[in-house]
């Protein structure tokens, strides 16, 4: 096994979990102009600015995606035009590290080796159905990054051994970052817990996610079926048989202490739950192992 074995072995099996839930899951006139009415610019409110989208899309096995963009505040969309699933885990690389360094190292490093300290996870988005799209927005700093995809196919080997990864450089701006979106929803990550605030009801809103804890965390939102828990879906992933227990709808990739991502959601009535199957730096068990898994119901 290449690099980052550790992180790769402890993503197959939740990933793989996902790929079985996925395979089962008038126009008007406008009215005539007033003459009485203010002039636009004078009645409209100003236009807030937007994150840039960037567009990443998938296939079986790349991304096509910019080389370079601007630091601040980005919206990562993810378009998944591969008959596979696909993710987009983003790396970045501290210390002056390249993805020339990284690249080497893929190569260089025995089987079960840590990852080096100079890598980190910094979110991303997760994953779309074949032919869906989704999308995350968050803060880049400057830098060397990667992004690379940790699903395995029918083979159990993850995309990444296939080709599925690609350097991205994130140079200064030459501009002001734009705000951050409004979100209406806080969710906060612990070891090893959430916290939601407020109780979230059917319709679009944006997710404010944070990591509070002391170790990386990812998001992953399931809508479950009629009378399953969040744990039938985590068991059902580690023994995929008989019909899955609910429905994964997206989320986050694993993401550091301090990070802050938006994420937007639509979702309708109904039973749902969060879970993160990080492995925990300490006894390597996924972090819903150690209850980080909750259940809510939209209504």
């Amino acid at each position: 096994m290449p690099m980052f074995s550790r992180v790769t072995l402890s993503r197959i099996t939740p990933l793989l979990a996902v790929s079985g839930l996925l395979a089962c899951a008038s126009t008007e006139k406008a009215p005539a102009a007033d003459s009485t009415a203010l002039p636009a610019a004078a009645s409209a409110s100003p236009a807030v600015a937007e994150p840039p989208v960037i567009t990443i899309v998938a296939s079986d096995f790349k991304y096509e995606a910019p080389d370079t963009i601007s630091a601040g505040m980005v919206t990562l969309k993810l378009v998944n035009k591969g008959p596979e699933l696909h993710h987009v885990q983003l790396l970045r690389f501290t210390g002056g590290k390249t993805y020339a360094d990284f690249q080497a190292g893929m190569k260089d490093m025995k089987p079960g080796a840590p990852p080096p300290p100079w890598v980190e996870s910094v979110g991303g988005p997760n994953t779309p159905v074949p032919g869906g799209e989704m999308q995350i927005t968050e803060d880049l700093p400057a830098g060397n990054y990667a992004m690379i995809c940790f699903i395995p196919s029918a083979d159990h080997m993850p995309h990444f051994t296939k080709g599925m990864v690609k350097g991205l450089t994130v140079i200064p701006a030459t501009t002001a970052s734009v705000a951050a979106p409004t979100a209406d929803i806080r969710v906060s990550m612990t070891d090893y817990a959430w916290e939601v605030t407020p109780a979230i009801t059917p319709g679009k809103h944006i997710i404010r996610l944070e990591n509070l804890a002391s170790q990386d965390h990812e998001m992953f939102i399931v809508r479950l079926e009629k009378g399953k828990t969040p744990l039938q879906v985590a068991q059902w992933g580690e023994n995929p048989v008989g019909p899955p227990p609910g429905i994964p709808l997206g989320g986050t990739s694993g993401m550091p202490k301090g990070a802050v991502i938006y994420v937007p959601i639509d979702l309708t009535a109904g039973e749902y739950a969060f879970l993160c199957f990080i492995p925990d730096i300490k006894d390597g068990k996924p972090h819903y192992v150690h209850g980080m898994l909750k259940a809510f119901t939209v209504t």
